[in-house]
């Protein structure tokens, strides 16, 4: 049974992994962190989370004190937290997957460079639909190549702070990447922040006389707990090969895109 520490039991995204991770029979929860100074550290972090039922697991605002009972980490905080949590899993040869985005470049640089010593995996999103979308995209790009004016449009909640989001970013990068005439910065980015919407992405390219608009809209967060579970037990099953499983990982490989 895969063994885990999760964070943030009280963010969107973390509260639900909590939830669907309770549920899942080949998961077990040992260890819950939160940011020092929160009113919930101590309780039990089903309670905090939003289960039915306790747990039998508090959150604890140290994850020095909880890292060594797990197999592997899911962090889907915030920057600040996800780089202590970084260093923690390194210091303990713990695997790791970091949902968090908003990092500076010199920071991602940093966690994935990490994947050379622990099993790791960056995903700005552990939508299944999100990454097949993205396939989609890549394809769309190579076969439209320079007839199209390519934008990207993306909603969220008004709580979220980096923009544009760790998705659009991946979006834009596997188009610019396979289309023949664009780079990065000729894909421009619209970012919304408003009311609760979860995640919405909209990806419109433009022709002389037509336009094609390729979208997801997640109505439900869970879509991403759901996900992020996936992929833990994935990498779990990997770290059970010779080398450990050490390397870094994505959802391609989850889904087996």
């Amino acid at each position: 049974m895969l063994k885990v520490v999760i964070t943030a039991p009280r963010g969107a995204m973390d509260s639900l992994i909590i939830q669907e991770a309770y549920k899942n029979p080949e998961i077990q929860i040992t260890g819950v962190v939160g940011a020092p100074g929160r009113d919930y550290i101590g309780r039990d972090a089903g309670l905090v989370a939003g289960t039915s039922e306790p747990i039998g697991v508090e959150v604890s605002d140290d994850i020095e004190k909880v890292i060594d009972e797990c197999d592997l980490v899911i962090d889907f905080s915030r920057v600040e937290l996800s780089l202590k949590v970084l260093e923690a899993c390194l210091a303990h040869g713990k695997a790791l997957i970091v949902g968090t985005t908003g990092f500076t470049e010199e920071q991602t640089e940093q966690i994935l460079a990490a994947g050379q010593k622990i099993p790791l995996m960056k995903a700005a999103n552990t939508s299944y639909v999100v990454n097949v979308m993205r396939k989609i995209l890549g394809i769309a790009a190579e076969k439209l190549g320079a007839k199209a004016k390519i934008e990207v449009i993306e909603f969220h909640s008004e709580t979220k702070l980096d923009a544009p989001s760790g998705t659009a970013i991946e979006l834009a990068e596997e188009m610019a990447e396979k289309a023949p005439d664009k780079e990065l910065a000729d894909i421009p980015y619209h970012s919304i922040r408003a009311g609760n919407t979860p995640s919405e992405h909209r990806v419109v390219f433009g022709c002389m006389g037509e336009k094609m608009e390729i979208s997801h809209e997640a109505y439900d967060w869970r879509c991403y707990a759901l996900g992020a579970c996936d992929a833990a037990l994935y990498m779990y099953k990997r770290m059970q090969d010779e080398d450990g499983g050490i390397g870094c990982y994505t959802m391609d490989e989850v889904i087996g895109l």
